[in-house]
């Protein structure tokens, strides 16, 4: 008998203290429209505050990249280009070379990272370029140019791409350099540019310096077997309702590619990214 008044005294008080718990606490009326944003300038001089990590590691790395400069130089002159790839930004170092060991050269930089980038507007820059270099190399030999007949603003892509493709230096030292930041950009992505690239960059005056930063994106037969072999999905289906769950909640987005396939990307820039993959794997 007392074992039984003992039992419905802790059930009694169980059952007190979870009725205690189940009112719900006071809703808070604030919205995120009541945060205060901080001043960009503020936040520009905080970021810049932040002491960089590795800095000697980092600077020994670029030094040993700086000697390779005559190397670079000398494989341009030879008609290769040059293509820059790894982890990290490399547009400062990329500028770097362009603006030391070829400063006898004429440089077009094209941010390839802009989405209203035009590649026809990129073309006339580089025939007005390459014109005035013949210009000028022309005072200095006997040799007389044909005269422009059109204005490189009213020519077609290929009339630009034909009269860059001239060999009318004489020598063959005489080129312009291409450097292009992200050779995948937004702007970049689809199949007619990528072939106004490699037209550009076969161009006998032409030399090129791409810095690629490719999208992270794979076939879908692969991207289920890494799914399936880490334990996340057990059949095709599922990654689909997980892909589509992504897509509701903008996790990932979807861009349709110029061949009509639908290309998911996470749409976040690389640096959150790659803080994100490191909060992972610690």
């Amino acid at each position: 008998m007392d074992i039984n008044n003992g039992d419905e005294e802790e059930f009694e008080f169980s059952r007190n203290y979870f009725l205690a718990k189940e009112s719900s606490g006071k809703k808070s009326t604030r919205k995120i429209s009541d945060i205060d944003l901080v001043d960009e300038q503020e936040l520009r001089a905080a970021v810049a505050n932040i002491e960089p990590k590795h800095e000697k590691e980092t600077i020994a790395l670029v030094n040993s990249y700086k000697k390779l400069y005559p190397r670079w130089v000398f494989e341009l002159r030879c008609g290769f280009g040059l293509l820059m790839y790894g982890f990290g930004s490399k547009k400062a170092l990329i500028e770097s070379f362009a603006s030391t060991a070829l400063a006898e050269y004429p440089v077009v930089v094209i941010n390839g990272y802009l989405q209203s980038i035009n590649l026809k507007q990129v073309m006339i820059a580089l025939a007005e370029v390459w014109w005035d270099q013949l210009k000028t190399r022309q005072r200095t030999s006997s040799r007389n140019l044909q005269k422009v007949q059109q204005p490189f603003n009213s020519r077609s892509v290929d009339d630009l791409l034909a009269f860059l493709d001239k060999s009318e230096a004489e020598e063959n030292d005489s080129f312009i350099c291409v450097v292009i930041h992200n050779i995948d950009g937004p702007g970049l992505r689809d199949s007619e540019s990528q072939q106004y690239l490699a037209r550009i960059a076969s161009c006998s005056n032409i030399r090129t310096i791409d810095h690629v930063n490719a999208a992270l994106c794979m076939p879908f037969d692969n991207l289920y077997t890494i799914s399936r072999e880490r334990f996340l999905v057990s059949s095709q289906v599922t990654l689909n309702s997980h892909l589509t769950e992504f897509k509701d909640h903008e996790l990932v987005k979807t861009r349709r590619r110029s061949d009509g396939q639908d290309c998911l990307y996470i749409p976040l820039t690389n640096d959150s990214l790659e803080k994100l993959l490191s909060e992972i794997n610690q």
